[in-house]
């Protein structure tokens, strides 16, 4: 039976949140939950499965527990939610250390178009349109996210923001010279995620 570390980390607050009945009950019906889908989607590609085995399907599973156990939808999104800024905010420590390496914060817009392209491209499930733009600069729109539409398809999108916000959390705060500009996700109601990134000096 697989696991995953979502879980693992979401004990302790669960708990604190929804007692250790529930919090128990919760995650042994996401435990097994993580488990049917990843049976039911186990044909997915590889560059999907980077994204789903560890960040999309434990959300959806967990969502599915809470409510199993009685929790309320917005209740459950907004834990859920706030459980993934909470990751988020563990990778922003690196991201800003990384940043702050001499001379790195410049050649963040490049690293970030190239790690795009590499890890969210459409072998796994998405699509976005990119500007011509000087390398100093990050321009593209996200026109199609499998968070969301993974989500969807199994009745949470309370649960997408939560991904969107995570962007904003690691990103948001770099550097003092790098600015992250990204006004609308698919998540929140968007056409598309249009991602900024600028070098000011």
């Amino acid at each position: 039976m697989a696991d995953s570390d979502y879980f693992k980390k979401i004990e302790k607050f669960a708990k604190e949140r929804y007692g250790e009945q529930k919090a128990t009950d919760a995650l042994v019906f996401a435990r097994n939950r993580y488990n049917d889908l990843l049976l039911e989607n186990k044909d997915e590609p590889k560059a999907l499965k980077m994204h789903t085995k560890d960040r999309i399907y434990p959300a959806i599973a967990m969502f599915d527990g809470l409510i199993h156990v009685g929790i309320e939808r917005t209740d459950a999104a907004e834990f859920l939610n706030w459980y993934y800024k909470w990751r988020a905010e563990q990778m922003a420590k690196f991201v800003k250390g990384f940043a702050g390496l001499p001379g790195m914060y410049k050649k963040f817009p490049g690293i970030f178009t190239s790690m795009t392209k590499k890890m969210f491209g459409e072998a796994a499930g998405f699509k976005a349109n990119f500007y011509d733009i000087p390398k100093t600069e990050l321009k593209f729109d996200m026109i199609k996210c499998p968070y969301y539409e993974i989500s969807v398809k199994y009745g949470c999108p309370e649960i997408v923001p939560g991904f969107c916000d995570s962007d904003d959390v690691c990103y948001g705060n770099m550097h003092p010279k790098l600015v992250w500009g990204r006004t609308k996700t698919i998540g929140k109601g968007g056409d598309c995620c249009d991602f900024r990134m600028t070098v000011k000096e």
